[in-house]
């Protein structure tokens, strides 16, 4: 069994770095029985997987810069969690896998590993040197032997996507035996992390089966639960205003007059005259639910509180692996890994908000529209003194906030939750050896021969609020049983006052008297009236959970053959590699809702119908341009029926490529080694690149090597990703006062494949230190990456509204397009008008997905260690280190229009872009003392601090050092028990205040405080 704790990040990133430092770990703790015979095994295989080179023989310490972890590494350090171990890797960048909705909530549960802090599509990971999902969630980490990182551009031996390098999980090649591990992690406010693991494995001769079995739990924890998320719900000086939002179910309400008997596409011209506004609160109503009151028809609320900083998660996990020598010159080897990861609900608001509505005009404002026939509306005309009213228009609208959501979640908390289903499953099967004596000449000639099957299926849900469901509540026409005759043709719902709200037809009431408190904060409603709240099977209705299901499959199939040339140069003889790769990728879609699907384009369904205006006939609304005679409120863009996102017709999409390449590992001297490399892949669809690297290595005297790398990369685009593609997701908008509003994204047609160079030079160092019995080790390397035709979003929406509305105060300077062409791009709730701020004035900003800037990036690696002995006891410190010296995005064109001259996005948070936060420092200190079977460690963990580069005056606008720091015990009694002891995050440091919604950022920092870890590991 094997000792495990989901902590001590620092230690499992310090100890491993250099390639001294495993020995270190073997000689501070004694081994359990299976370690040495693992540790011979993986010196067997060595030559077979080394990352970055296709030829066996290749050392591991050759011109190109990879980290190892051992197994034994990671034991004595208290076996981090996947994330852990991601998050705190220096040359990683921010790292998705937290519990962050606002960050795409599909993503909780994936590890995604983002060397260089390009962008994690852009780092593959490999499992025993074959691909896999970029979902690392079936990786056997009871079952690895160790974990290789190349620190370079690999498209050269692996193809596309490695263009921020490689990261390789290795396996133990046997295992024979039963070991069992098991840990918890204590969390204050939660009830804690734990896991379960058990490994077998039969075989001791030619054939060997090992198979391994994981089971991993993380527990809810509330965002109430933390000091640093009360900084955004108490509103006063120095407070985040992030997780605050303008449109809200406390609402300022227009007073209408009568009906026009024609409607049209304007607020007037369908609800009749204004009348007024009346407020559904006031400024102390508004204070007592928690509200922020801004101004007569706007209590702004906070919805941070509904959400959790962590969720519960499981996640399972199952290994097989065959290893069997078939001839003395042929080995099989066969693995199978599947992961299961559950999220059952990914906590989000009470409601989305309403950015596209009902009515005929475009738009957030005046969407709805509530008659006077409505009870609750009749109530609130009286109780306000209102006479003469046909009904109410809100200014905006969401429907639930305030008092949250009691009905969606089941009674499992008040927002609306999302819901998360990974499966992967990989499969891959090969043969590899030597051709042997029947081969002549060619005896010695390698080979390797493989075939990889990679399985996804990822399911999720995302729910919104269904417009036009939620205006016929408005009119009595609520519920799932409802169905009347529609007798005004007209005008777009039932209209059918006879049958309103009778039978299984009801009404919603969108009023302050429906809810009689604020649920999280236990704060009384005021304006409640007992009786006037919503009815469940209504409210469930009113949402459809947006279910999608995507299923990808991978399949490649390798074939490479290696040996040495007849040619002797002085350092040796030649070594070479030639191969080829082929891939099918596919994946499909699958969406089951027909309000979701797409088959729903418009606002209402094609069985409702309109007229616009006096004479006008009456049609079922389609995609049409405003100014067209026929329009019926829906836009060109289909947005479908939701308040806020876009229906999502399924689609599929498949490709194919084959690539051919060659490698010479030449030995010019017996000093210095050169690598060469070269690949041409082709792509279906006519795309296509080559690619080439060298590389080299000079043992320039003793302890002292220098290394250096050049080679150049590509990517390709993204499979389904499809040329006039249509999504629509939510983001802020510092115009906007930070509100969520919506984005939509529109594929260009002319996607090129994406590609980088790359360089590395390295400096390593390694000797004796002050004594003979003292070792001394040092490395420096400086990187550097350029990458063009960046794929991604062209332009940030949030640039675009903050270039249009670019005077004083976030408003508008002009409403000529001509002048400003972005313009165009703005979807205004009542047109544009000069002066007009951002605020409440727009709903949804349109940009391009296709090749856009090119990312620079530098930098320095330095790794370093010094071990001694001590006492009776061995002694070791070491260093790693990664300092970023440049981060930039280059200049940014979109109609015509300077966007960005560029980015430089070193030391800054970049909320307000597409880019994430970019800390300059990383660093891990790392201080370990072994005694016979005690093991004492000690780590501290640093990221330099980032700027909020937003206008203004931000919380958190300087950030703050995230320092940490973890000590971690190992006993081991005998040769088969050892337990392990951790306290993470000793001085219970809270992560560094960012403005954003949960106070900090998820992907750079965690919230978890001060964590006691316990773990036991058991041999049989």
């Amino acid at each position: 069994m094997k000792v495990t704790l989901n902590g001590v990040s620092a230690l499992a990133i310090l100890i491993g770095s250099a390639g001294a430092f495993p020995a270190l770990a073997q000689e501070a703790a004694p081994p359990d029985p299976t370690a040495a015979q693992s540790r011979d095994e993986a010196a067997q295989v060595a030559d077979i997987i080394v990352t970055g080179s296709n030829i066996r023989g290749t050392p591991v310490d050759a011109a190109l810069p990879v980290e190892v972890y051992t197994r034994e590494d990671m034991e004595a350090q208290g076996s981090p969690t996947a994330l852990e171990f991601a998050k705190n890797l220096t040359v990683s960048g921010p790292t998705t896998g937290e519990s962050y909705y606002f960050g795409g909530p599909t993503l909780i549960g994936s590890v995604n590993f983002n060397l260089r802090g390009i962008g994690s599509d852009k780092t593959l990971v490999l499992l025993n040197g074959r691909r896999m999902n970029i979902n690392t969630a079936n990786v056997p980490f009871i079952a690895l032997a160790r974990t290789e990182i190349l620190k370079d551009g690999a498209a050269v031996i692996y193809g596309a996507d490695a263009t921020g390098g490689v990261v390789n999980f290795i396996t133990r090649p046997r295992f024979t035996g039963l070991e069992a591990q098991a840990q918890y992690k204590y969390i204050d406010g939660s009830d804690g992390d734990y896991s379960l693991g058990l490994l077998g494995g039969i075989g001791e001769d030619r054939v060997n089966f090992m198979w391994s079995v994981e089971y991993e739990h993380r527990s809810r924890l509330g965002a109430l639960e933390r000091d640093f998320t009360y900084d955004a719900i108490n509103v006063g000086p120095g407070y985040n205003p992030a997780p605050w939002s303008t449109l809200t179910n406390l609402a300022g309400w227009v007073p209408r007059g009568a009906l026009p008997a024609t409607p049209s596409a304007t607020d007037v011209g369908e609800w009749g005259p204004a009348l007024g506004l009346v407020s559904d609160f006031t400024p102390e109503s508004c204070a007592a639910v928690g509200g922020r009151y801004d101004n007569a028809f706007t209590c702004a609320y906070n919805y941070i509180n509904y959400y959790r900083l962590v969720e519960n998660q499981d996640t399972w996990r199952l290994y097989a692996q065959l290893n069997a020598e078939i001839t003395p010159d042929m080995n099989f080897h066969a693995e199978a890994s599947y992961a299961d990861v559950t999220v059952p609900q990914v906590m989000a608001s009470p409601a989305q908000p309403l950015v596209n509505g009902p009515a005929l005009a475009t738009g957030a404002l005046y969407q709805l529209y509530v008659p006077t026939t409505n009870p609750y509306a009749a109530d609130f005309a009286a109780r306000n003194g209102i006479v003469g009213a046909s009904g109410f228009t809100p200014v905006t609208y969401r429907l639930m906030g305030h008092g949250g959501n009691p009905f969606y979640a089941d009674g499992d908390g008040f927002g609306v939750p999302d819901r998360i289903e990974n499966q992967v499953f990989r499969t891959s099967a090969g043969l590899n050896g030597r051709f042997g004596d029947w081969a002549g000449s060619a005896a010695d000639v390698g080979f390797d021969f493989a075939v990889t099957y990679n399985y996804a299926r990822n399911y999720n849900t995302h729910p919104d609020t269904i417009g036009y469901r939620l205006q016929e509540a408005l009119n009595g026409f609520g519920g799932p049983g409802c169905s009347v005759p529609d007798l005004d043709p007209a005008r777009f719902g039932t209209q059918n006052s006879a049958l309103a709200g009778v039978g299984d037809c009801h009404w919603w009431n969108p009023f302050a008297s429906a809810f009689a408190e604020q649920p999280m904060l236990g704060l009384d409603n005021p304006g409640h009236i007992a009786g006037q709240e919503n009815l469940e099977e209504v409210a469930d209705w009113l949402f459809d959970p947006r279910a999608t299901e995507v299923r990808s499959h991978d399949v490649t199939v390798d074939l490479v053959f290696d040996g040495m040339l007849p040619v002797q140069l002085p350092g040796g003889a030649v070594g070479w590699a030639l191969g080829g790769q082929w891939r099918s990728f596919e994946t499909r879609e699958t969406v089951d809702s027909p309000i979701f699907n797409g088959s729903i384009a418009c606002e209402w369904p094609s069985n409702y119908t309109s007229a616009n205006g006096p004479g006008s006939p009456n049609l079922s609304p389609t995609p049409l341009p405003t100014t067209d005679p026929n329009f019926r409120g829906c836009t060109p863009n289909a947005p479908g029926p939701f308040v806020l996102f876009a229906p999502n017709p399924p689609d599929s999409a498949d490709r194919e490529q084959y690539s051919f390449f060659g490698e010479l590992q030449a030995p010019i001297l017996d000093n210095v080694d050169l690598q060469m490399a070269v690949r041409r892949e082709e792509f279906s669809g006519g795309l296509g690149a080559t690619v080439y690297k060298v590389a080299g290595r000079w043992n320039v005297w003793g302890p002292l090597s220098l290394r250096g790398s050049y080679g150049t990369n590509y990517q390709s685009p993204p499979v389904g990703v499809l040329p006039g593609q249509i999504t629509i997701a939510a983001r802020t908008y510092t115009v906007a006062a930070g509100n969520w509003l919506a984005a939509q994204f529109v594929t260009d047609d002319n996607l090129e494949p994406e590609t980088a160079k790359t360089s590395n030079l390295g400096l390593i160092w390694e000797s004796r230190g002050l004594r003979d019995d003292h070792d001394f080790r040092f490395i420096l390397d400086y990187f550097d990456i350029e990458t063009e035709n960046q794929i991604g979003q062209i332009a940030d929406p949030n640039q675009i509204a903050s270039l249009v509305f670019n005077g004083a105060g976030g408003t508008i300077t002009t409403c000529d397009p001509a002048v400003q062409p972005l313009l165009n791009r703005v979807t205004f709730n009542s047109g544009c008008t000069v002066g007009m701020s951002g605020v409440g004035s727009f709903s949804m900003v349109t940009t391009l997905f296709g090749n856009g800037p090119g990312q620079s990036t530098n930098g320095f690696d330095l790794q370093t260690s010094y071990t001694m002995p001590v006492a009776s006891g061995l002694f070791s410190a070491s260093l790693t280190a990664t300092r970023i010296t440049e981060l930039t995005t280059g200049p940014t064109q979109l109609d015509g229009v300077t966007v960005s001259a560029g980015d430089d996005r070193l030391g800054y948070l970049n909320f307000a872009t597409f880019a994430t936060s970019a800390p300059e420092w990383r660093a891990n200190l790392g201080l370990n003392y072994g005694l016979g079977g005690q093991n004492f460690r000690f780590g501290v963990n640093y990221v330099s601090a980032v700027e909020d580069e937003r206008p203004g005056i931000q919380y958190g606008e300087e950030g703050e050092d995230w320092i940490t720091a973890d000590f971690t015990y190992r006993l081991e009694l005998g040769e088969d028990l050892a337990f392990t002891a951790t306290v993470a995050n000793l001085f219970d440091r809270d992560p560094p205040p960012a403005q954003e919604e949960f106070g900090y950022d998820p992907w750079t920092a965690n919230p978890l405080g001060r964590t006691f870890e316990v773990g036991v590991k058991k041999a049989f």
